[in-house]
């Protein structure tokens, strides 16, 4: 602002600058209109603009069930809810403020332009991936009903119109309930118990709009769902003759007589037909350029709202500078990372390598079939045919003990092995440049999957961030550890090791906003020199009072300093 004025009009006296009323009528009026944190960030993360999402804000749902259903508090303005305004105020005071990398000016509307929210999606029709309850029709059992816990209660509440669920999800809830009426399927009881179907899981497939449905039934073992459940199967098969909608059946029993949907264990899950992988376009990608395909399983976590996430997939990604060595923990299938990878693989410069890390057992599969999908330039790695053809080029038919070595080469590859060639390249990670761990966030630190990582991506369940995970980020960094990327080579005992010292960004990516604020507290309080860059607010399910949030935290650290 200071630029676009007269050089004439400035004069500097004594060191100070003499401005006229009119010219500070101009500069206050700059700072009061001006809104700080989309001048700031947005442009460059958010690829939604706030017209699109007051666009949004003011759709309707006018969905039939809105008044008895138990999933919406609003059927507009979805960033005017309760939690929302939470987060406005928490990140507008001035304790978080003053921590923070770019505070806003005085003139600044703190509470309007620091916490910005977004509506990622359109308002009808998001959700992707559906879990319902399922309940007998009359006291003799004929027959389910699908649908929703009414509010404080078991009683459940149909809702064969809902207008945010996907039309397939929808249409497959329909075939569900006539088919199990025609062959007579009982549903679990919480008061006598016993044998039946408990749940539903119906997940669409977004490129082809098939239905991916998992049938919840309450036993032990596939045989105590037997005949009811092929009867099941057999008849949703034949009412979807015509119309081909379901992409797999899948079985899961849990005898469990929590809340809890799912059970653990492999041994659980029963695939009935169809394909074991869900694939879905990587965000950022599409199908025509072949950069990519994720593949989900129902033993793995995905969004309820696909289209949604994917906004914030690549909000991440433009959070990560390029370049960088990025670790991501409650890593899923990989999608916040492999996006990231896949990102700044297209530009000139691409991450140096990338590990992710999740305790559920079934997500390295879909880790690895997503991998295989995207460009080996970009991801590193090798196919198996193509190894073995450079393998046979290099040793030939017999083979390296029938080739002769001069003493030049012997000389050479001596002083690779003890590393005292200046110009050797250090040896490879064995990880490589894209790897996955099965182990909880906290046991992952400690395996030194964080070591020399420049960037932490972290997307936690509802209660935030593990005890051991926090105690680590919230170290000061320090310069007398040696740089490695492998516990192996860490000196001095594991006690006092910084398993996350070379970190100087971390991108949190939240569903639960109080263990956010309580994270955020103790990252920003504490001596590690955490700041806060910025935190917006994703509407990934409108209608509900739920809302996503994604914050970055910098700091001094590391070989490379950022601020």
């Amino acid at each position: 602002c200071l630029q676009s004025l007269p050089v004439r009009t400035m004069k500097m006296r004594n060191n100070t600058m003499s401005l006229t009323s009119a010219q500070i009528f101009l500069l206050s009026s700059f700072f009061i209109t001006t809104n700080w944190a989309a001048l700031a960030y947005a442009p460059t993360t958010i690829s939604i603009s706030p017209q699109e999402t007051d666009q949004r804000c003011n759709t309707n749902l006018d969905c039939p069930h809105f008044t008895s259903c138990p999933g919406c508090v609003t059927d507009k303005s979805y960033t005017d809810i309760p939690i929302i305004h939470s987060a406005k105020l928490y990140f507008s005071s001035s304790a978080i403020q003053q921590r923070t990398i770019n505070p806003l000016p005085p003139y600044a509307d703190a509470y309007e332009d620091f916490y910005q929210t977004v509506v990622p999606s359109s308002v009808m029709g998001w959700r992707t991936q559906a879990k319902l309850a399922v309940q007998p029709k009359s006291t003799w059992g004929a027959g389910c009903l699908f649908g929703l816990y009414e509010r404080k209660s078991h009683n459940i509440v149909e809702i064969p119109n809902c207008v945010v669920h996907h039309p397939q999800i929808n249409a497959a809830v329909d075939i569900l309930s006539k088919a199990s009426d025609q062959v007579k399927t009982p549903a679990w009881r919480e008061d006598s118990g016993g044998n039946g179907l408990r749940y539903v899981q119906l997940s669409v497939e977004r490129m082809t709009g098939k239905i991916a449905m998992t049938i919840i039934w309450h036993g032990s073992n596939l045989k105590e769902c037997q005949p009811h459940l092929s009867r099941l199967i057999k008849e949703c098969k034949k009412l979807d003759k015509d119309r081909n909608l379901f992409h797999s059946v899948w079985c899961h029993t849990n005898e469990s007589l929590g809340n809890a949907i799912f059970a653990r264990g492999e041994r659980n899950w029963h695939p009935m037909d169809g394909p074991e992988f869900v694939r879905e376009v990587l965000p950022g990608t599409n199908v025509e350029d072949r950069e990519g395909l994720l593949h989900f399983t129902p033993m793995a976590f995905r969004q309820g709202n696909m289209d949604g996430f994917d906004e914030i997939a690549m909000h991440v990604a433009r959070s990560i500078p390029g370049g960088s060595r990025v670790c991501e923990l409650y890593a899923g299938v990989g999608l916040l990372g492999l996006t990231a990878l896949v990102h700044h693989g297209k530009s000139d410069e691409p991450l140096q390598w990338l590990r992710c890390s999740d305790e559920n057992p079934a997500n390295p599969r879909c880790f690895k079939r997503t991998v295989n999908t995207i460009p080996s330039e970009i991801t590193g790695r090798i196919s198996k045919r193509k190894a073995h053809r450079q393998n046979y080029k290099k040793k030939g038919k017999k083979g390296l003990k029938d080739q002769e070595l001069t003493l030049e080469e012997l000389m050479q590859g001596m002083l690779n092995e003890d590393g005292s060639d200046s110009n050797a390249s250090p040896p490879a990670d064995p990880r490589g440049k894209v790897s996955y761990m099965v182990a909880s966030a906290a046991s992952a630190l400690h395996e030194g999957q964080a070591l020399g990582a420049d960037v932490l991506i972290v997307d936690p369940p509802r209660k935030g961030l593990e005890g051991e995970v926090l105690t680590q980020l919230c170290k000061p960094y320090n310069p007398k550890q040696g740089f490695t990327e492998d516990p192996l080579f860490l000196q001095g005992p594991k006690y006092a090791t910084n398993w996350a010292n070379d970190v100087h960004t971390i991108v949190y990516v939240s569903c639960g906003f109080d263990a956010l604020a309580r994270d955020c507290d103790q990252l920003l309080k504490g001596n590690a020199g955490w700041k806060l860059e910025s935190a917006t607010g994703y509407v990934l399910f409108p209608g509900s009072n739920h809302v996503e949030t994604v914050a970055i935290f910098k700091r001094k650290a590391g070989r490379d300093y950022i601020y």
